[in-house]
């Protein structure tokens, strides 16, 4: 069993090894995470990737040295030196062909601002299934939603109750949202959040 979390690795040093579709695909997310990244493929050319730390050589464990994250997109034979290097070093690996020879999952994402929604299910063809059939499901509603949520936990930081006022907004003039996932009336929420503070 996996506890799925959603890591920050703006400025973290994460390293592929691969650079195949899933390796570009990893690569694609870690760039949108503001991660930092080295690359290690023989398939590789820096030039076209002058903003990543590309090593256009064979995987060596000590690609591994100053990573906090290694995840294994390369053929299974390399990804096995991958996982037994960053176990070595007490990190953290993922493996691409072998998830359950590796530490953790990448999960398939759906990603509409600022909802992100996680999915794994072991098989990907499932996993790509069950995304499509959310993408077409999640409306707009639940993006204003999250967004108003975030919003007003932040303006109401340094209040005590907090939570409650939270609690409130979500039962009150947010209810409607969970129910029938249309988009809140903007006029009709600051209104209420502006009754709050």
């Amino acid at each position: 069993m996996y506890l799925p979390l959603h890591l920050r690795l703006t400025d973290r040093w994460v390293l592929v090894v691969g650079a195949g579709a899933v390796g570009r695909r990893r690569v694609a997310l870690l760039e949108a995470a503001g991660a930092r990244i080295r690359w290690v493929s023989p398939e590789l050319d820096p030039a076209l990737h002058p903003h990543i730390d590309v090593h256009p050589h064979p995987f060596g464990a000590h690609h591994c040295d100053g990573m906090d994250l290694v995840l294994a997109c390369a053929p299974p034979a390399v990804n096995a030196q991958v996982s037994a290097a960053a176990a070595a070093r007490r990190l953290w690996c993922g493996r691409a062909d072998a998830p359950e020879a590796g530490d953790l999952v990448v999960p398939a994402l759906l990603h509409r601002d600022p909802l992100v929604i996680s999915l794994a299910t072991g098989a990907p063809a499932a996993t790509a299934a069950l995304i499509s059939a959310l993408d077409a499901q999640i409306s707009e509603g639940f993006q204003h939603f999250a967004r108003i949520v975030a919003q007003a936990r932040g303006r109401w930081a340094g209040h005590s109750d907090r939570a409650a006022r939270l609690r409130r907004l979500i039962s009150g003039p947010l209810a409607a949202v969970l129910e029938c996932a249309t988009a809140p009336d903007p006029a009709d929420v600051e209104h209420w959040l502006a009754a709050e503070d």
